[in-house]
């Protein structure tokens, strides 16, 4: 079998740097942002007010949040894939679930899928509206500094694509390892706790993975809403592509709580199926004992088989009562996920509304009224 790179670009861009990636990340950023502020001393018509640094800032902190999260996750799986699936580590069968994930991660051809359906539909619009009149600095004012204005524009503004994209795939991942485990071939490797303090199983560390995962995936989302579209393009391709990521994030996290409430409930369902046939495999002795007609006789055996079918129903009902009980979320789990959610759809509305002028508005004419000039 061919050997498959256990690395992205970015890994290796940090691991050869060999210094902490925030700050990395933040340098990333810094550069960015001055060399929009130098060519912006260069061209007349990116005159550098409120609005265009607003735009920047927010596109260099997003491109460097995306570097560092990215970083993050990767490392995160890598180090502690095994305890956050609560998979045993002493597996060395090909059903390896992390060598399942790595293969596919880094190997598979849907990689450069993704990526294309990422980036080459904003490519492809790009030129028809230029094809169509639309402007570029060039257009205005036909410079050396316009020109490598254009250039460097769209390089960023791919680059911070293209990072969208890796984002999306490792959560293309991580959705295919629920769907797996949920199916029932990843299953039975997991070593479920039902009695765990979390009451989900022990699976509390990858409940919160996934909601830091969504935390970082829904504050890119709203980074790139307020750098990427402008209020005057509201229903445009770019709108719809951003929509559609945020339902898939909810998707995603939907898929990953049910999951964890399937697995654990999997397993307490299992155990209540063993309870059950040793139930019935002592009744059955119980009953033939009785059939006999000597139960003085067999009165040990009837108190032992009493005995062990009580404790037999009790630990049914016990773990019933757990099963009834069992959810893959709680109160701050759907507060968190709410408070992560909400933000990016405050900035889309914010595009179709732009809530900040009407509230100025507001502002000014309560002020008319109360003081006429």
């Amino acid at each position: 079998m061919d050997e498959v790179s256990n690395e992205i670009w970015i890994e290796s861009f940090f691991n050869k740097i060999k210094k902490p990636y925030p700050f990395i990340s933040l340098f990333i950023a810094v550069i960015i942002y001055i060399i929009y502020w130098f060519l912006s001393t260069k061209i007349y018509y990116f005159p550098w007010d409120f609005v265009d640094r607003l735009v920047v800032s927010t596109l260099s902190i997003l491109i460097a949040f995306q570097f560092a999260g990215i970083q993050y996750v990767l490392t995160k799986i890598k180090k502690d894939f095994n305890g956050l699936f609560l998979l045993p580590n002493n597996i060395d069968s090909v059903d390896n679930v992390y060598v399942e994930f790595e293969k596919r991660f880094y190997g598979s051809y849907w990689y450069y899928v993704i990526v294309a359906l990422v980036i080459v539909p904003f490519i492809l619009f790009s030129i028809i509206n230029i094809i169509n009149g639309g402007n570029t600095y060039y257009t205005l004012e036909p410079t050396i500094w316009s020109f490598l204005m254009d250039i460097y524009n769209n390089v960023v503004g791919y680059l911070m694509l293209y990072l969208l994209a890796i984002i999306l795939w490792i959560i293309i991942n991580i959705a295919w390892i629920f769907i797996e485990i949920e199916t029932g071939r990843f299953r039975k490797l997991m070593e479920v706790n039902v009695f765990a303090v979390d009451k989900i199983g022990g699976f509390k560390p990858l409940r919160n993975f996934i909601l830091k995962y969504l935390i970082f995936y829904f504050i890119c989302l709203t980074l790139a809403i307020i750098s990427y579209i402008s209020p005057d393009r509201f229903f445009s391709y770019e709108s719809f592509f951003l929509i559609m990521l945020l339902i898939l994030g909810f998707y995603f996290f939907l898929l990953g709580l049910s999951t964890i409430q399937k697995i654990v409930k999997g397993k307490m369902k299992d155990e209540i199926d063993r309870i059950n046939e040793e139930y019935q495999k002592e009744y059955q002795r119980f009953m033939e004992i009785i059939s006999k007609g000597d139960n003085e006789a067999m009165e040990k055996d009837l108190n032992r088989i009493s005995m062990t079918l009580e404790t037999l129903n009790n630990e049914r009902e016990r773990r019933l009562q757990l099963y009834d009980n069992t959810k893959g979320y709680d109160l701050m789990t759907a507060i968190e996920f709410m408070g992560s959610f909400i933000p990016p759809i405050i900035a889309l509305i914010q595009k179709f509304i732009p809530i900040e002028t009407y509230l100025l508005d507001y502002l000014k004419n309560f002020y008319n009224n109360f003081y006429p000039l």
